[in-house]
């Protein structure tokens, strides 16, 4: 996978996305064959190294009761206030900072809860962005976002893309479409590789099957 790609690893329930994304930065090793970065087998680079290069932004959104500005220096401790903001805008959250009390400073309550599902989740991705990794990697990044939020993220995620690979586990058929690659999973097995067009113009096709099954359902 090429840096300056928009990603998108699909499938059911089941099918191994979380699998996949986890071999990126050695999270799960393969119990058969190799993943290579930079054509550097993964399991012979130091795995502090690798994880620097690789930043995970989890479903599970977990942030500190700190100001925004300390969540964003926990991914990357010299960032700088251009840095932060460049990543917090990407991500969608300055609309909803500039109307907090104390803008970036604002402290947090308990586990976020000051602010929305939505808005924690855009928080986490900034956090993700502000540490300018090769590879961002993001579980499902807009399942708790309007369309039109989901859709300006999307939007933002793909111009991120052009200086690194950007992975998503989705579900989002609008999120999905968008990729430049999409790579469909099924019983833990690669299935179908190609963006939705191509993808969708094949008529033996297993995402176009599962494209479909899902909207009929």
């Amino acid at each position: 996978l090429p840096v300056g790609e928009l990603v998108a690893l699909v499938g059911p329930t089941g099918a191994g996305k979380t699998s996949l994304a986890y071999l990126i930065p050695s999270l799960l090793l393969p119990s058969s064959g190799r993943v290579f970065i930079d054509d550097h087998d993964v399991t012979d680079v130091d795995i502090d190294s690798l994880r620097q290069q690789v930043s995970y932004v989890f479903q599970e959104h977990i942030l500190l009761s700190e100001s925004i500005r300390g969540n964003l220096l926990l991914a990357k401790a010299d960032a700088t206030l251009e840095q932060m903001t460049q990543a917090l805008t990407t991500a969608g959250c300055m609309e909803f900072i500039e109307d907090l009390p104390d803008g970036i400073d604002t402290v947090l309550g308990r586990s976020g809860d000051t602010l929305s599902v939505g808005q924690q989740q855009r928080l986490s991705i900034a956090r993700g962005l502000v540490r300018d990794s090769s590879v961002l990697i993001l579980d499902e990044p807009t399942a708790a976002l309007d369309p039109r939020t989901e859709n300006k993220l999307v939007t933002s995620l793909r111009a991120a893309a052009a200086d690194r690979l950007v992975v998503v586990i989705a579900h989002r058929l609008s999120t999905i479409r968008r990729a430049d690659r999409i790579v469909f999973l099924e019983n833990g097995e690669i299935r179908d590789v190609g963006d939705h067009d191509t993808l969708m113009a094949s008529a033996d096709s297993p995402y176009r099957e599962f494209v479909e099954l899902q909207a009929g359902s």
